[in-house]
């Protein structure tokens, strides 16, 4: 996520364009945590990540900075995963009865992929 703000903020900066107002991006936020990518905004939530990705991949570019670190968001995108998706799913798979081996066995594969750096799709 910060090589997206880098890049997205690199390039409104270059550009001189108006940042979207806070209020709105709450309220898109609060849409795509609640809904996911079936979120209602203001615009198709779909269109607005995909052209938003490009927009920060040009910062990068920009920069010099390799635009690979946004692939994890595009495979997200592509396939309609976040990481709270993933741990519901993961939830459901693990899930013996006892809440806190549950939760123990989700943390343990996360920090798992993290020490591998394998993206959480």
């Amino acid at each position: 996520m910060a090589e997206f703000f880098i890049g997205y903020l690199s390039r409104a900066i270059h550009e001189e364009r108006e940042l979207r107002p806070l209020s709105t991006l709450r309220e898109e936020r609060m849409a795509a945590v609640r809904y996911g990518y079936i979120a209602k905004t203001h615009f198709n939530i779909i269109d607005t990540m995909r052209s938003q990705l490009d927009f920060a991949r040009k910062g990068l570019s920009d920069l010099g900075i390799n635009v690979g670190f946004l692939d994890i968001l595009d495979k997200r995108l592509e396939n309609r995963n976040s990481p709270g998706e993933y741990v519901v799913k993961i939830w459901n798979e693990k899930f013996n009865g006892s809440v806190n081996q549950t939760i123990y066995e989700i943390i343990s594969d996360i920090w798992q992929k993290t020490k591998e750096n394998q993206p959480i799709i």
